[in-house]
């Protein structure tokens, strides 16, 4: 997966909204100085910087049961649940992602995986 189809699909699932992904990572790859080497983890991090500035304004609806989930979870949490569950990312990336401990990032997951679980949603996370 290419930096633009990861920050989509980052800021996808925590909007659950194709509209606004498309501006956040819009907003994300036109903020980035052109001869900077892109760092998708850095990259991600504006991302979710932008999405907590616009939070507000957010009309939350997923599209499936899934993404209904993921909608249902703090900001926070579903972050953490989305970088490591969708996208792979190693639990201290995501610490540097949301400015958090790899401690706490493990208890934001464990807390994002037992609420997904006790909805009884059935189908893999990724999809």
């Amino acid at each position: 997966m290419d930096f633009l189809e990861t920050v989509y699909n980052f800021t996808y699932r925590l909007s659950g909204d194709r509209d606004v992904a498309e501006i956040l990572t819009e907003k994300v790859f036109l903020t980035q100085p052109a001869n900077r080497r892109r760092d998708d983890i850095v990259l991600l991090k504006q991302a979710w910087e932008d999405f907590l500035r616009y939070y507000g304004r957010f009309d939350f609806d997923g599209e499936n049961m899934v993404q209904q989930s993921l909608l249902r979870l703090s900001p926070e949490i579903r972050c953490a649940v989305i970088l490591r569950d969708i996208l792979g990312y190693s639990y201290s990336q995501i610490a540097f992602v949301l400015d958090e401990s790899e401690l706490t990032v493990g208890r934001l997951i464990s807390l994002a995986r037992r609420d997904i679980k006790k909805r009884g949603i059935k189908q893999n996370i990724s999809s």
